[in-house]
């Protein structure tokens, strides 16, 4: 029997059987809609990533808007479009395209991992730190993240947490060279040679020869008085590296902090010659010669430097220092100005500027940045003299003599701590105590000893804490 369909007025009515099949058909026909709707945006998302990895950009950007169109919180279109916006530069855009992305799905790894590291181009490291974290709370055993934010945490200072951080990823993935090896470093900054020396060695087991590995053992040696274990350890890196200029920087980088400074210098150079559009060995190199007092030979890869990068912080410090040796201070100020308002946070960059304008005799200024910088680094015994001079030339003794007794303490070799204290106790009618300090100074004069140079206090950083 056939099934009737008959009208009445604008309503249609039918069979309830075929109102069943009716239902039942729409339903699949939706259904497959929607799963075809998926295909096509799931087809679509391949096809971008694929003309991203080609650099075929536009092209990809047009499939990207497509998918937004239909789904306009599909999470990987999102993250896709934001990775093209931050290699673009356009780093607030992919900012905002990621932070959509991380909304839309809590757990999208990629997101988070991406977002990361546009804070981290933005100046943002607190952020960074956060979406790292939120990595590592998706998934414990995310071996990136982790190593990303262990090294992260060890560039701001932050040792204890990293250590912390890379034990756990160290459980998780207990042979993992490049964590083992920032555990080590880790493990030194805190001056734990021999945790240190355990994770290095691990690494040698699994990798023998590893140069990173033989370079941290190096530093444990050196930590322990053993130079000749130290030298042998870096003779044995510099017969593997004739042809990385990666290893040949870490070489020059580790003899730098050994002392060995010939030898870090010709590793640096090498480095650059097989790679001369790198901003960090042009720096290093810059930093081999100040320790040979050549600021002119140094100003010129520093110089390199900034042209290949213009807003390279470390480059900026660096050749803010060397124009203040040379008392060109308005030019000085202006790069240490531009650190600072970086994310380097290193204490010299606020002394070296606050004995810019102590020259300038802007004492309440000085006072200002050298606080900062022992607000970043309290064992800094040269801000403590220099805040120290500020406050005596504003007579208030009471806080000169403490920041000045405190840079002496510190370092018992320096003689301007110990001038400044005879001039501030002779202004305190105390003429024993100052004569004695007077007789520490002639002392250091005699002997000539070698006080550690402001500009040791510099260290190598890798160029991206990521």
């Amino acid at each position: 029997m056939h099934e009737q369909l008959r009208y009445r007025g604008s309503m249609l009515i039918t069979h309830p059987l075929t109102q069943v099949v009716l239902t039942l058909w729409l339903l699949l026909l939706t259904a497959f809609l929607a799963a075809a709707q998926t295909n096509s945006i799931q087809d679509r998302l391949e096809k971008a990533a694929t003309l991203i990895r080609e650099n075929r950009i536009s092209e990809a950007e047009q499939q990207l808007n497509s998918v937004l169109k239909i789904a306009p919180n599909e999470a990987a279109a999102l993250n896709l479009l934001g990775t093209v916006r931050a290699q673009q530069g356009k780093l607030n855009e992919a900012e905002t395209l990621l932070t959509r992305a991380v909304r839309s799905d809590r757990e999208f790894v990629p997101a988070h991992m991406n977002l990361a590291f546009v804070y981290l181009l933005n100046h943002a490291p607190e952020k960074t730190i956060f979406e790292l974290k939120e990595v590592i709370q998706i998934e414990p055993g995310n071996i990136e993240a982790n190593y990303k934010l262990g090294r992260l945490l060890i560039s701001r200072g932050q040792i204890d947490e990293a250590i912390t951080t890379l034990e756990k990823a160290k459980t998780a993935r207990p042979s993992y060279a490049p964590c083992l090896v920032l555990l080590g470093e880790a493990y030194l900054k805190n001056k734990n040679g021999d945790k240190a020396e355990e994770n290095y060695s691990q690494v040698l087991v699994a990798q023998k020869g590893n140069a990173d590995a033989m370079l941290g053992l190096a530093r444990v040696s050196q930590m322990r008085g053993d130079t000749k274990a130290a030298l042998d350890y870096l003779s044995a890196v510099k017969e593997q590296t004739a042809n990385s200029p990666d290893v040949l920087y870490k070489l020059g980088a580790a003899a730098m902090e050994l002392g060995a400074y010939d030898e870090a210098r010709a590793a640096l150079e090498s480095a650059v010659r097989l790679k001369p559009d790198e901003p960090s060995y042009l720096i290093a190199l810059g930093a081999s010669l100040l320790k040979k007092a050549d600021l002119f030979g140094a100003e010129k890869f520093f110089r390199q430097a900034l042209i290949l990068q213009a807003d390279n912080a470390q480059a900026q410090l660096y050749l803010g220092y060397v124009l203040y040796k040379q008392k060109k201070f308005a030019e000085a100020k202006t790069y240490l100005e531009k650190t600072i308002k970086g994310d380097l946070i290193v204490p010299e960059a606020f002394y070296y500027l606050g004995l810019i304008v102590q020259e300038e005799n802007e004492d309440e200024r000085a006072i200002e940045l050298l606080e900062k910088a022992v607000q970043v680094s309290p064992a800094f015994a040269n801000a403590h003299v220099a805040l120290g001079a500020s406050y005596l030339k504003l007579k208030d003794y009471s806080h000169a003599q403490k920041e000045l007794e405190l840079g002496a303490k510190l370092n018992p070799d320096d003689s301007k701590a110990h001038y400044q204290l005879a001039v501030l106790y002779a202004r305190l009618k105390d003429p024993k105590r100052a004569q004695a300090e007077m007789q520490i100074v002639e002392k250091l004069k005699a002997v000539d000893q070698s006080q550690k140079r402001e500009g040791d206090t510099f260290v190598i950083a890798p160029p991206n804490p990521l």
